[in-house]
């Protein structure tokens, strides 16, 4: 085999149903940003995607036209057949006969246990009815969790920070409003801008960089507030304010969790609501049990 002929097979092997999925969309769209949209990606990886298909392809593929964009020749060629080899990918992630009630082994979710707790245990009840042989696993949501949807460690990422990648698919699950959280046997609800910056704060980080919207808001009107207490998780939070004056702007739905004793007022500061996802490599988008969990969490959610 010539070194021409080897380039030749490593190039097309390059081509995953990801990429073609890509291809289709961008074709039937004719606009980068939609077909992003569709995929439930960012307009960068549907971009690098393109730019891995143009190489293995020796084709631009599409070409400006307009406001939008327009295939070109070999494009139009190969659309049919990237469509019938996804068709045929699909056909063979399809299990014949599923039956949800014989379904075992595990399923894992990465997700905060203080945010999704309602909703991960009215998932539990549903499973041990459904189905009864799989067990059902929790671990903690943390920066490194879309490694493990890649290497198959994790099934299910319920988070409000999309990752980075084309293999990843999300669907919006609902969103939640911010408010002050306080104790009301020992403190009242901030009254005012200034009686708010003049508390004591909690906040919630999960990286390295020690900020949030609320301090970047905070900063672009100059003013700063006090952080007496910091946490990667929201777990220890309860405990570490009940009986203390110190306040904390979280999500909403943390009162029917872990917050439950505290009293609520609305943020003192313009905070956009925090919109939650579910994850999912693409490996996983036909699969059964994966679809089937992933339509339970969105009925779920259209009650919250």
């Amino acid at each position: 085999m010539d070194i021409n002929n080897k380039h030749e097979i490593n190039s097309y092997l390059d081509i995953d149903g990801n990429l073609l999925q890509l291809f289709v969309f961008v074709f039937e769209e004719n606009s980068v940003t939609r077909a992003a949209e569709r995929l439930g990606i960012t307009q960068s990886a549907v971009s690098h995607g393109m730019n891995k298909l143009r190489k293995i392809t020796n084709d631009p593929l599409f070409v400006r036209s307009g406001r939008g964009i327009t295939p070109t020749h070999t494009a139009k060629q190969i659309i049919d057949g990237a469509r019938n080899l996804l068709r045929d990918m699909r056909s063979l992630s399809q299990p014949r006969g599923f039956n949800l009630k014989s379904a075992s082994g595990k399923f894992t979710i990465a997700g905060s246990d203080a945010i999704w707790e309602p909703i991960l245990s009215s998932l539990h009840i549903a499973l041990r009815n459904e189905a009864p042989m799989l067990d059902l696993r929790i671990v903690n949501a943390d920066p490194n969790s879309p490694i493990g949807l890649r290497e198959g460690n994790c099934d299910l990422l319920l988070t409000p920070i999309i990752p980075q990648g084309i293999e990843f698919k999300q669907q919006k699950l609902f969103e939640d409003e911010f408010v002050c959280f306080f104790d009301p046997e020992i403190t009242s609800a901030p009254k005012s801008l200034d009686d708010y910056l003049s508390r004591k704060h909690a906040r919630i980080v999960f990286s390295s960089i020690e900020t949030t919207p609320i301090d970047q808001f905070l900063a672009s009107i100059g003013k700063q507030r006090r952080v007496s207490i910091q946490l990667s998780s929201f777990s220890g939070l309860p405990s570490l304010m009940k009986g203390t004056d110190v306040i904390a702007i979280l999500p909403s739905l943390l009162k029917k969790s872990i917050m439950t004793n505290f009293g609520t007022t609305p943020a003192p500061i313009p905070v956009d609501p925090l919109e939650f996802y579910q994850i999912w490599h693409s490996r996983d988008d036909e699969n059964s049990l994966h679809r089937w969990v992933r339509q339970y969490l969105k009925t779920l959610a259209l009650k919250f």
